[in-house]
This record gives structure tokens, C-alpha cells and sequence, in this order.
């Protein structure tokens, strides 16, 4: 029961190059068998697992469309039952809106670097990444819900935050 963000790259492309990559950035290159997923990506692109450790729920990809409107009002809430006046409120709500803010732009640092460095420092011309929560084996059925193409210049921490699940998104050079 567990996100998971895999990645689709060339079948013929230099995968020992680009795990090497991935080391440096903290992820790995490990391919894996999905037959839905392979079936939908076609012979041409190998899909692999980046996960280091357990699982990427803590990952920035897709953050932004996690978190819940309500988390705001229960907070807002629990603040006006503490006497908190209105002001006092918002001065506290802007604060930790900053904080998330900021830790989600640090977070990010990493997986930019990671894509570009993946479509630069190769002859790797698209890769791909796609999110997905797994409530069993990794090679359960997956369908994709779309596939987009995003030229490189496009990426920013604000897209990686608003990636959404089961969409196939494809950088390209």
C-alpha cells in the first residue's frame, strides 16, 4: 500500500549510463516487469523502478494535489476553539504555507536535477515518470489514465508537484 514513481526510458538507450545517473542522484534504474504497463508503453520504451529505499510516498511528485483543502479549515478550527483571534490565524496559516513552501522547493531540487541530468548528459532524447499508488505487487494491473509530452525547458518544481497519478509524463529534449 504504497506510491511508487517508475520511469520509462528507450529500450536501446546506454542503461548502465543512465543507473549511473540515477546513483549520483539518489534514485536507481531497476527494471521491472508490469505486463499492463508494458503492454500500454509499447517495445519500444523499458519501464524501470527509481525507488532506493521502501517507497517514494514522501516524494514532492504529485505532492500539491495531495493535500486536502480541510487540512486549512481543521486547522483554522482548532485555533479559533484555542481563542486565537482572526489575525493571529492567518499571520500562523501564512507561516506554515512558507514553510511547505519551501520544503517542497528543496525536495524538488533533486528530482529536477535528476530528469535534466537524465536528458542531458546522455543521448537519451525522453523519459519518462510515472506515479502510481500500489495497494499490492508491483506488477499489479495498472491503466493509464493519459500520457503527456513535455518538452525539457518546461519543468519546474510547480509541474513536479502537480503531477497526477497514473498519467505517463514524457520529457523530452
Amino acid at each position: 500500500m504504497c506510491r511508487f514513481v517508475t520511469a520509462t526510458l528507450p529500450a536501446d538507450a546506454d542503461h548502465a549510463a543512465l543507473a549511473a545517473i540515477a546513483q549520483r542522484h539518489g534514485r536507481r534504474l531497476l527494471p521491472i516487469s508490469n505486463p499492463s504497463i508494458d503492454r500500454q508503453i509499447g517495445p519500444g520504451l523499458r519501464h524501470y523502478l527509481t525507488t532506493p529505499g521502501h517507497c517514494d510516498c514522501d516524494v514532492p511528485i504529485g505532492r500539491r494535489l495531495r493535500e486536502r483543502a480541510k487540512d486549512t479549515d481543521e486547522a483554522v478550527q482548532r485555533l479559533r476553539r484555542k481563542g486565537w483571534s482572526e489575525a493571529k490565524i492567518e499571520r500562523a496559516l501564512a507561516q506554515q504555507q512558507d514553510k511547505r513552501a519551501q520544503r517542497m522547493v528543496e525536495s524538488a531540487a533533486p528530482w529536477l536535477a535528476f530528469i535534466r541530468d537524465m536528458l542531458t548528459q546522455t543521448k537519451n532524447a525522453h523519459m519518462g515518470l510515472l506515479m502510481h499508488h500500489y495497494s499490492g505487487a508491483l506488477d499489479a494491473d495498472i491503466v493509464l489514465s493519459a500520457r503527456e509530452s513535455l518538452p525539457l525547458p518546461m519543468l519546474s518544481e510547480e509541474l513536479l508537484e502537480g503531477l497526477r497519478e497514473d498519467v505517463l509524463y514524457e520529457f523530452r529534449r
